[in-house]
């Protein structure tokens, strides 16, 4: 049986017309932390679009719905719509599905430090990164950050995981894979990678665990 993801992406400072009374108490006041006017409105109009978008698939009111929040902080809902959000700047991105868990992770292009991937990257994606070149090193490394960040939220992992304990390809024209996953080597059969490209600066992956199913990406 295949897997159906809906992908959905929206101006977080674009959408004025969002009716931010849906949110929650607890989301209100999480808003309101946030120093700067701008923020506060991105994750106001994050959250509000988001459970405005998840009761069309729960058929419940967006201001009804309950997150239940696993250990690492990531949200989910009871039933069998599984979903996973995430921004960059301005941009928000959500996938959905039912009956599998998913990862969600964008970045827009910025300048990085090669430093950064001895830091946080595996020998193997090193190594293939170095091969990249410099003109390609951006396509690379985010390409390699954007998968590892999904396969870390599709279990719900976050940062509890080091990032050098696994293996993703990133070379440009190449598909996307889980290549090893020290903490648990079961998932490299179970979980797929997705690519997605959104504009010239900025990228992103799923990490779906389809279990060797096909898996059909539609942008809503």
């Amino acid at each position: 049986m295949e897997v159906n993801i809906d992908l959905w992406v929206w101006d977080l400072d674009a959408r004025q017309d969002v009716d931010l009374s849906v949110l929650s108490s607890g989301e209100q006041q999480r808003a309101r932390r946030f120093v700067q006017p701008l923020h506060q409105n991105r994750y106001a109009v994050g959250r509000a679009t988001l459970r405005h978008i998840l009761s069309q698939y729960t058929g419940k009111p967006a201001s009804g719905l309950a997150f239940d929040y696993g250990p690492n902080g990531k949200p989910a809902l009871a039933g069998d719509v599984f979903f996973n959000l995430s921004h960059s700047e301005n941009q928000a991105a959500l996938a959905v599905t039912r009956g599998c868990d998913l990862g969600l992770d964008i970045q827009h292009y910025r300048p990085v430090e090669t430093d950064l991937a001895e830091r946080f990257f595996s020998l193997r994606e090193r190594e293939e990164l170095e091969a990249l070149g410099p003109t390609r090193f951006a396509d690379g490394f985010f390409r390699c950050w954007t998968r590892k960040e999904a396969v870390l939220k599709a279990r719900g992992e976050g940062l509890s995981v080091e990032l050098d304990s696994f293996d993703v390809t990133l070379t440009p024209d190449t598909p996307p894979q889980l290549l090893r996953y020290t903490p648990d080597p079961a998932c490299v059969d179970s979980l797929s990678l997705h690519h997605l490209d959104f504009a010239p600066d900025l990228v992103g992956a799923i990490a779906v665990f389809s279990h060797a199913r096909p898996v059909t990406v539609t942008r809503r």
